[in-house]
């Protein structure tokens, strides 16, 4: 593991870096988070403003933490390694100059009226889903965050197959259905309105099979770019019970195609984690790019007013 992050350039300073400090707490962290945003989702904003106050002592070293939004993108933007902080990066100005260059009123009026309860309920469900199994996934997050993958012959100390082997399918599906931001983003930057793609209405579009939702974007690559772990053989054998675990519980079985009744494939366990880990940052770093695009119009997409 040691050298295949050596040859992506990662120097052993910033493994260590990686590997110490509050980045072993993501799972107590998590707990508190979530803690503070279901306050604030029941009504209960004094009791989750408390719980902010209390983390940023805990976590922040007495850093104040601006509202939830601040404290969320801050503990995604750790969690998720500099590889893809860099793509949020890239992203979160692609959208900014979008928006920016475009009239995007239709576009935010449609969002915060018909949209973003919808997605900020689908992004807490599988924060939610991941950090419940953090044990399993946890066996490959670090090399995950470095952006290494985990070799050939890796075994994983822990095999709890049951509780994560629809894990990777729900995140595909997570993730299909949110890069509609993108789908839109991409029709006002071609110069038409955010519901008309070159070929197909926003009703149209959302029509379609989960596998073709990223490609009324394919042009952009600064959106495609997030969009690498996308298999939905995976997701259709999840699905339709074509996805097991082999007796020696090293090695996951899965029949591709449609219903899930295609031909047997294999891969690890461990490459099993990596990829739903893959496909979970994807959706953690849109996460934050939605986070950075309400802050920009003046707005939180987890509420609750600041601790100032």
């Amino acid at each position: 593991m040691v050298k295949a992050i050596e040859a992506r350039g990662i120097s052993l300073d910033q493994m260590a870096g990686a590997s110490r400090g509050r980045g072993l707490s993501f799972p107590t962290e998590w707990t508190h988070l979530r803690k503070a945003i279901g306050l604030e989702t029941r009504g209960k904003s004094k009791l989750s403003r408390r719980e902010i106050e209390t983390t940023g002592e805990l976590f922040y070293e007495g850093e104040r933490l601006d509202g939830l939004d601040d404290w969320v993108i801050r503990f995604l933007r750790r969690l998720v390694g500099p590889d893809n902080s860099e793509i949020f990066e890239k992203i979160s100005k692609e959208v900014e100059r979008i928006v920016a260059a475009k009239d995007a009123s239709g576009l935010m009026e449609h969002y915060f009226a018909d949209l973003r309860a919808t997605r900020r309920d689908a992004y807490f469900a599988i924060l939610t889903d991941f950090f419940r199994n953090y044990s399993e996934f946890s066996q490959v997050l670090y090399q995950v965050r470095l952006g290494a993958r985990a070799p050939e012959d890796a075994a994983a100390g822990s095999t709890n197959f049951e509780s994560v082997k629809t894990f990777y399918g729900d995140a595909f599906e997570t993730f299909a259905g949110l890069v509609e931001l993108f789908t839109m983003l991409n029709n006002l930057d071609a110069g038409r309105e955010y519901g008309q793609g070159e070929r197909l209405t926003l009703k149209k579009y959302r029509e379609l099979d989960n596998a073709s939702k990223f490609n009324p974007f394919a042009g952009n690559a600064v959106f495609t770019d997030l969009c690498v772990e996308i298999d939905n053989q995976i997701r259709n054998a999840s699905h339709h019970r074509g996805i097991k675990l082999s007796a020696d519980r090293h090695t996951v079985l899965y029949r591709a195609g449609k219903g899930g009744t295609g031909e047997e494939q294999s891969m690890t366990y461990v490459t099993y984690l990596d990829r739903c880990a893959r496909i979970f940052m994807q959706i953690v770093v849109l996460l934050c790019v939605e986070i950075m695009m309400n802050f920009r119009q003046g707005q939180a997409l987890f509420g609750g007013d600041s601790t100032s």
